[in-house]
């Protein structure tokens, strides 16, 4: 309750008396049911109705969340170039369809530095899949009498 009344009063939707005190209550009201439905939803996975820990799952919905709003975003920005999407895929679909030269298109997608990018999204996914990788490798040594046998040569 604090912190949605905190995010209230400093003025992040807004001031109270532009949206109004029927939509400042109802924020509040949002935020506070959002942070006890979470905090509920992490007991269910704490106690073994899920995978794993509960805020750990909730940070990794939100960095799936900004990873795919940062490829697909349709919000357009306002560039010296001209006006482009903020979503890395669909700048590159916009840049091809409307660029004369395609090379060039293709290098302002994947090098552009004032939105993300192709080269950002590619190495994101190399990134995550190194560590599904190395998360899901299991490495099994035995050690007897201090020499090391590996039992996946076997």
């Amino acid at each position: 309750m604090g912190e949605a009344l905190a995010y209230l009063l400093s003025g992040m939707y807004g001031p109270v008396e532009e949206i109004g005190y029927f939509n400042a209550i109802a924020i509040l009201v949002q935020l506070s049911m959002a942070g006890v439905i979470v905090i509920l939803l992490d007991e269910l996975l704490q106690k073994g109705y899920g995978l794993g820990s509960g805020i750990s799952l909730f940070i990794a919905t939100n960095i799936c969340e900004i990873i795919l709003w940062k490829s697909f975003s349709p919000i357009t920005i306002r560039t010296e170039q001209g006006t482009e999407f903020e979503g890395a895929i669909i700048a590159l679909f916009h840049f091809l369809w409307t660029k004369q030269n395609k090379f060039y298109a293709i290098q302002q997608a994947f090098y552009r530095q004032n939105a993300p990018n192709i080269s950002q999204l590619i190495s994101t996914i190399i990134v995550v899949l190194i560590v599904i990788y190395f998360q899901v490798s299991c490495f099994n040594y035995h050690f007897i009498k201090g020499r090391v046998f590996d039992l996946n040569q076997r």
